[in-house]
């Protein structure tokens, strides 16, 4: 297991190295290492459907301390943070995504010859996981979409947003799916939840719910911004808990990874209105609370309500 998992590291170091390079020689690019991430997913792919097939893997959690589970997904937790700080002070993008789904992938098909289908990762019953997808993103950035511009404009008698790039939306997915949605849905909710669940459900979505929202604390390093940082961390955490009810109800990473991509493909395609943006960071802490957080404290009960009552195992 030590040599198997010593492998996990090399590859992932050097898949790691590999994109950052590309990132470097691109020279402020963002395009090249991104497609170059993305493409390298496709020997992944195939090496797992190839060991799949000759090796029997488990379909089951192993029985296991709390403090080997815990240490395992503190352990994945800081490999992928040493890959991920520098990517985004470098590069300012988070080039860890493809190395964390080789690392995820290579721990649980090569180390643990477990199925990935155990931690989330399902295929049957596509057409039902995407509409589960679809209609949580719908209400979760519905309604806060629609509170934030409202309480904007009932302060400030203007628009937060001035528009909306459909085309940056479009050619976001690929990345914010695929390699966003997937590495960190993979991480915190796929294998950190499943593999802690044995010691009590909650445990386990609060324990990734928090590693989660520290997750994010990179994206506030430099500048540095105290408010900004724990702002972020606290809305992730938010996220984090109730991605995690969800992953609890349904089983399926499929509907979460598709929530994560357009949520993010969704942020970059919105142009905001600056001017609005630097009155709004002058106001009152009042002011910028009902602004920034109340539209989430009211979309929280509305994908609580759908989670509970309208999802199922998929």
């Amino acid at each position: 297991m030590k040599k198997l998992f010593a492998i996990t590291i090399i590859v992932y170091f050097t898949v790691a190295l590999a994109i950052m390079l590309v990132a470097f020689l691109s020279r402020g690019e963002s395009w090249p290492p991104m497609i170059f991430a993305l493409t390298l997913l496709i020997p992944l792919y195939l090496w797992v459907k190839d060991y799949s097939g000759r090796i029997k893997l488990s379909d089951k959690v192993d029985k296991k301390s709390i403090g080997v589970v815990a240490g395992w997904a503190l352990m994945l937790f800081l490999l992928a943070l040493l890959v991920r700080i520098p990517s985004v002070l470098m590069f300012n993008m988070p080039y860890e995504k493809t190395p964390l789904i080789y690392l995820l992938t290579l721990t649980i098909v090569l180390v643990e010859k477990k199925e990935l289908s155990v931690f989330g990762f399902k295929t049957h019953r596509m057409i039902k996981a995407l509409l589960y997808g679809v209609v949580y993103f719908a209400i979760l950035q519905g309604t806060i979409l629609l509170v934030h511009c409202f309480m904007v404009y009932f302060i400030m008698n203007q628009m937060v947003f001035s528009s909306f790039d459909v085309a940056f939306f479009l050619l976001s997915m690929p990345f914010q799916t695929l390699l966003v949605g997937v590495s960190e849905e993979g991480l915190f909710r796929g294998y950190i939840q499943t593999s802690i669940e044995q010691f009590g459900v909650l445990k386990a979505v609060l324990f990734q719910a928090a590693l989660f929202g520290l997750w994010h604390f990179v994206w506030d390093l430099s500048p540095f911004n105290l408010y900004g940082m724990l702002r972020y961390i606290t809305i992730t955490f938010l996220f984090g808990l109730l991605f995690g009810y969800f992953y609890a109800k349904t089983r399926n990473l499929v509907p979460l990874i598709l929530v994560h991509g357009l949520w993010n493909s969704f942020q970059s395609g919105i142009i905001t209105n600056t001017e609005v943006l630097d009155k709004l960071a002058q106001a009152t802490f009042l002011t910028q609370f009902s602004a920034w957080f109340l539209p989430y404290i009211i979309a929280v009960p509305a994908v609580l309500a759908f989670t509970k009552y309208c999802v199922k195992e998929i």
